[in-house]
């Protein structure tokens, strides 16, 4: 994930991730998994970097 992604620049707005942050909604599972995509395609082991990251971040 690029910082620019993220916080949006230019005529790109910001992620819905750091909208769902910054409005105190910690239900992210399903935009942190979805930054998964390089060069507009799906890549599975990015996919489960992100899943274990969650995992590891977020659960208790």
């Amino acid at each position: 994930m690029g910082h620019g992604t993220l916080l949006g620049y230019g005529k790109y707005p910001k992620s819905r991730l750091v909208k769902k942050l910054e409005a105190d909604d910690r239900d992210i599972y399903k935009e942190y998994i979805s930054y998964c995509h390089y060069k507009g395609r799906k890549i599975r082991s990015i996919e489960r970097r992100r899943k274990m990251e969650f995992l590891l971040l977020y659960e208790r």
